[in-house]
């Protein structure tokens, strides 16, 4: 099989690594005088919406849940505390090793290439910072677009920026939130990246090919 002309990426648990304990969850309750478990699951239900570009920005998101919680503070002082814990939670965010060699090897061999998220606003930080805005040719994330992997729109709108065909691309990722799937019903071949999260059995049986690392996939996907 020829090597695809596109390759689109997921972002986190395929090229960034968030921890599970960042601090910022911690920090933000404490600092708002807030009751944190009842806070983290308001913050948790309002994630869908945060990445559908539903609740515009992470203070809102803090707010909201405050709220929620039945522990409203004022906005303004939110605000400041979000600003203020903002590096805390980058700080928990890594990029997986191989990233950028992959995309730029990737690229070195002619192969258009996008990332498509399911993330909120704050996480467009990461793409500048880590160095993937100035590798890929396209963007596309899920608070910009207002879709969701594994809608199928929201490939498509990443495979128009690309001026590429489904069935001359492929869908790399860590098969959270069924993507795979969703990729796989566009005409995309899908490589899984086997990160072993509780999702990784479920996700190798919408794969078309499962890797055990991004420089594996590269390779895999290069052979003429």
């Amino acid at each position: 099989m020829r090597p695809p002309a596109a390759v689109l990426f997921d972002l986190y648990d395929t090229l960034v690594h968030a921890s599970a304990d960042n601090a910022f969850y911690r920090a933000v309750p404490a600092a708002l005088r807030v009751r944190p478990d009842r806070w983290r699951a308001c913050y948790r239900a309002l994630g869908p919406a945060s990445m559908r570009g539903e609740v515009p920005d992470l203070a809102s998101r803090v707010y909201l849940a405050c709220r929620h919680a039945g522990q409203p503070r004022d906005r303004p002082t939110v605000a400041t505390v979000v600003d203020g814990l903002l590096p805390l939670l980058y700080a928990g965010i890594r990029p997986d090793p191989e990233a950028v060699p992959v995309l730029d090897e990737l690229r070195a061999h002619g192969v258009r290439l996008a990332i498509v998220s399911n993330a909120a606003r704050h996480s467009g930080h990461l793409l500048d910072t880590f160095g993937f805005r100035d590798r890929v040719d396209a963007t596309v994330m899920s608070w910009s677009t207002g879709l969701l992997k594994p809608d199928p729109r929201i490939y498509r709108v990443a495979l128009d920026a690309l001026a590429a065909d489904p069935a001359q691309a492929a869908f790399v990722g860590d098969g959270r939130d069924h993507e795979l799937r969703g990729a796989s019903q566009l005409g995309l071949r899908t490589v899984l990246i086997e990160r072993d999260l509780p999702h990784t059995e479920s996700a190798r049986a919408e794969a078309g090919l499962c890797c055990a690392s991004l420089a594996e996939a590269a390779r895999a996907l290069l052979v003429r």
